[in-house]
């Protein structure tokens, strides 16, 4: 079964280039434009393995799914990565502070996307992939 990533990022171009590096990782990808629509899909889809999440602290939804996830414990919520284009040290020390579990500065790669996601313990899904494509190809 593939692990499902929420992308969260207000445009859809940035959306789109998130889908293609987590699916080149094996990972299903859910989508959301904001962090209102980031936490109604965490309450419909809880299972989550992960969430990249656009850095805004103006977004007050942003932050409410921020809190929510970091008053669970550890074990029981999916990681959170925040991301933003701008790489000040006061920005992602307001994240990491805000409850993201690591940050991720756009535009990322698939390379960068894998390490921060091995690192909070999420490993990606392309070695299962590439066995299974390799047992359907021997058959």
């Amino acid at each position: 079964m593939k692990r499902k990533i929420l992308l969260v990022d207000e445009w859809r171009a940035v959306r789109l280039l998130g889908r293609r590096v987590l699916t080149s990782l094996g990972f299903q990808t859910r989508e959301a434009r904001c962090g209102l629509e980031a936490l109604e899909t965490l309450a419909l889809e809880p299972d989550l393995a992960g969430i990249l999440l656009e850095w805004n602290p103006q977004d007050p939804y942003c932050l409410a799914l921020m809190n929510k996830l970091a008053s669970l414990p550890r074990h029981t919520r999916p990681p959170l990565i925040a991301c933003g284009d701008i790489l000040e040290r006061s920005q992602i020390l307001a994240a990491l502070a805000a409850g993201a579990d690591d940050f991720l500065q756009k535009p990322f790669s698939s390379e960068t996307v894998r390490e921060k996601f091995d690192q909070l313990g999420v490993p990606d899904c392309s070695d299962s992939r590439r066995d299974a494509e390799k047992l359907q190809s021997a058959r």
